[in-house]
């Protein structure tokens, strides 16, 4: 029997973000929020919480008309099915998406 997917919802201060951010961001996030489903971790684990939530922070790399971007999430992995809730999106500071096209 195979493990059952993770649930993964964007809360609306994300999607209003990526609203902000425009389609190409929000298409990119997806790409992230897909592969939650699958995997339920992404990134580096920055914090551990109560009753076993995580909050991780993962990487999505620059694009044309997008810059890199810094994606947090909360993971909870019960009760059964996990589920993953994308916090926040911000463009990532790091300075890499100079080499990006605009």
């Amino acid at each position: 029997m195979t493990e059952p997917g993770a649930i993964v919802e964007i809360t609306h201060t994300a999607r209003k973000r990526l609203e902000l951010l425009g389609p190409v961001a929000e298409s990119a996030v997806e790409e992230p929020r897909a592969e939650l489903e699958r995997t339920q971790h992404l990134g580096r684990r920055v914090r551990v919480l109560g009753e076993g939530a995580e909050v991780w922070v993962t990487r999505v790399e620059a694009r044309a008309h997008c810059p890199a971007l810094s994606v947090t999430y909360v993971h909870l992995p019960q009760p059964a099915p996990p589920t993953c809730a994308i916090v926040s999106v911000v463009p990532d500071d790091t300075g890499d998406e100079d080499d990006a096209e605009v």
